[in-house]
């Protein structure tokens, strides 16, 4: 099925409309083409979502995976998901396990090694997170993301 709702490359946003692809229709779409073959749907987004981080470096691989693989859980009924929700669904998770006055996660019990912790020094990254994403964050000097 050709589609007038496809990924305009390398921004990755829908030639139709402009939004974020795959786009409302785009998804739509795909449930209807891939119908009865959902771990081939899965492969083909996952294939594109691997394209797309080539092109799109400076954006989080968790926001890249809701936009093209997280919507499919419910492929029923997609839900358009935006940056805004992403950023608000990311401040709650990192509100949870924010260290009590024990210095554990509330919700982990971990002391120092919660995977969602906050530096309060500033936007420092983790170890192990896309190298690309140092890049854009100032302050952060070394390799592995902490700051200097």
């Amino acid at each position: 099925m050709l589609s007038d709702h496809e990924p305009s490359v390398p921004d990755w946003t829908c030639r139709q409309c402009r939004a974020d692809w795959p786009c409302v229709t785009r998804r739509k779409e795909l449930i209807d083409e891939f119908a009865g073959s959902y771990t081939a749907m899965i492969l083909y987004l996952a294939h594109l979502l691997m394209e797309a981080a080539e092109d799109l470096r400076h954006v989080p691989a968790g926001w890249l995976h809701n936009r093209f693989i997280g919507w499919t859980s419910d492929a029923g009924d997609p839900a358009p998901f935006t940056s805004v929700d992403i950023l608000v669904d990311g401040y709650r998770l990192a509100n949870d396990h924010s260290p009590g006055a024990d210095g554990r996660c509330p919700v982990c019990g971990d002391l120092a090694g919660c995977w969602v912790r906050i530096d309060p020094a500033g936007p420092c990254q983790a170890p192990g997170l896309v190298e690309s994403w140092l890049a854009g964050f100032q302050g952060c000097g070394d390799r592995l993301g902490h700051c200097v």
